[in-house]
């Protein structure tokens, strides 16, 4: 029973540590994350770089492919149902490139921009497994996104002058009716305003984690926290509104204990109320609080219209219609192409139900994985010094997943890099756990030893910390 396993393991590959070289890369990671997911080229023209995410696509499939070893990569794919599933979902993709409506556009799309977010899953999963490399990354991210949000109130003029389509200037008077013509429609060149709300709030969780620890982390990251809360109002995203509360909501249930907890609760209520201000003083209350029946949602140009369309499609062809399709098909049995508004309609509609059956897997692995991780440590805090840690990070992980599924529901983001950033730093969390699942000849001794004499003890899942690099 005590004897150490006969399994061959890579030499000089930890699950729960990286490599000196592999925690070099983690802050390159943080930047290819600024400019494939926060889109820096778009907003700061002096940091273009022609083709750049590509390109570093390209570098980073090689570091995977020399950094890590092959046996490695077998360790990984035996330890991590992510990253099976998401290599089920890219082989949906593939067969359904060729049985949907139009196979070269789908093609295009993967070749062009769904390989981007695969690989940038593979990436945060392998090289952020490793707490501190993780934490490296989410720091050059979360000051990527303070950056640019930092940019738009700065930028922002909410008494600007307002163009309608043919650059004539709206009557005054309308605009002070239509508060949302007032809105912000893009940040840079060409980041719409509701997928740069979907950002914030996917690393407002993030920068609520790196917030823990010293006074001056306090200061720093809730100060980028407050930013990111700040340049929301801009964007009118009843969307990013809900993802940013969804997210707040499990920090304060999940990511923080005892005055952490209550401090949590003051940092974000503050925020809301922030919120709340600069909506009604910059004319969006009402926009935020109308969800009555004449919202366009609910019109056959809204929302409620499109997932109908989507959902009915599947069932129809419940293989789906390929990659990157809704727009096309809705094009051709509607007139103007409008996006599904949905990640899960995407899936649904594009993939068939075997592709929002395995998203929504997926999904399900991820949540289930990061909330037996957050019991475990709870149990181990005792027993690890690195518990607490590892508690707080499962917490925050669990947070910025339900930010950007949030926001996913209400927005295209299905395929978007920022979708699976998130799913991969959930998955390398949950990779680089330094606990492991008690064998069952632990359980069983457990279980004899808690039943009463003549009784049958009833079975529990024990988990047991490994041990951990970070507790030394």
């Amino acid at each position: 029973m005590t004897a150490p396993s006969t399994r061959q393991r890579p030499t000089g590959f930890s699950l729960t540590s990286g490599s000196r070289g592999e925690l070099v890369l983690a802050p390159l990671i943080g930047l290819y994350l600024g400019y494939a997911v926060v889109r820096l080229p778009e907003v700061f023209a002096q940091l273009a770089v022609p083709r750049g995410p590509m390109i570093a696509m390209l570098l980073f499939v090689v570091l995977l492919a020399l950094v890590i070893p092959s046996d490695a990569w077998r360790l990984i794919w035996e330890r991590s149902k992510p990253i099976r599933l998401v290599t089920l979902i890219l082989g949906i993709v593939m067969v359904t490139v060729p049985l949907g409506i139009w196979p070269s556009g789908s093609l295009a799309f993967l070749q062009g921009r769904y390989i981007i977010s695969v690989v940038i899953f593979l990436t945060c999963l392998v090289f952020l497994r490793d707490r501190r490399a993780l934490r490296i990354a989410a720091v050059v991210f979360v000051l990527s996104v303070t950056a640019v949000s930092a940019e738009v109130l700065a930028t922002y003029n909410p008494n600007a002058v307002v163009f309608d389509e043919y650059g004539e200037p709206i009557d005054p008077a309308i605009v002070a009716m239509r508060p949302e013509l007032r809105r912000l429609r893009v940040v840079g060149v060409g980041l719409d305003s509701n997928d740069f709300g979907a950002i914030l709030a996917t690393a407002f969780p993030l920068a609520l984690w790196l917030s823990v620890g010293s006074v001056g982390r306090r200061l720093l990251w809730t100060g980028a926290a407050g930013i990111m809360v700040m340049a929301i109002i801009p964007t009118q995203s009843r969307g990013s509104m809900l993802g940013m509360l969804a997210g707040a909501t499990v920090v304060i249930g999940t990511g923080a204990r005892g005055w952490r907890r209550a401090l949590t609760v003051l940092l974000v209520g503050t925020g809301i109320a922030g919120f709340l201000y600069m909506a009604i003083r910059s004319g969006a209350g009402d926009r935020f609080g109308d969800f009555s029946g004449t919202d366009y949602n609910l019109t056959n140009e809204g929302r409620i219209y499109f997932w109908k369309q989507g959902m009915v499609w599947m069932i129809k062809r419940p293989w789906g219609f390929g990659i990157d399709n809704f727009p096309t098909y809705f094009g051709i049995m509607n007139g103007p192409e409008r996006a599904a508004h949905s990640s899960w309609v995407q899936y649904g509609m594009e993939l068939g139900v075997i592709g929002l059956a395995t998203f929504a897997l997926l999904c399900h692995t991820l949540v289930t994985g990061l909330r037996a991780m957050r019991r475990a440590a709870v149990a181990a805090r005792d027993l690890d010094p690195a518990a607490e840690s590892l508690e707080i990070q499962a917490g925050h992980m669990l947070a910025m997943l339900a930010g950007v599924l949030m926001t996913g529901t209400f927005l295209s983001n299905a395929y978007n890099p920022l979708m699976y950033m998130a799913l991969g730093m959930c998955a390398a969390t949950l990779l680089g756990s330094p606990f492991a699942v008690a064998p069952p000849y632990a359980a069983n001794s457990n279980a004899s030893r808690a039943s009463p004499p003549g009784g049958t003890g009833r079975r529990r899942r024990v988990f047991v910390p490994a041990a951990s690099p970070h507790s030394h």
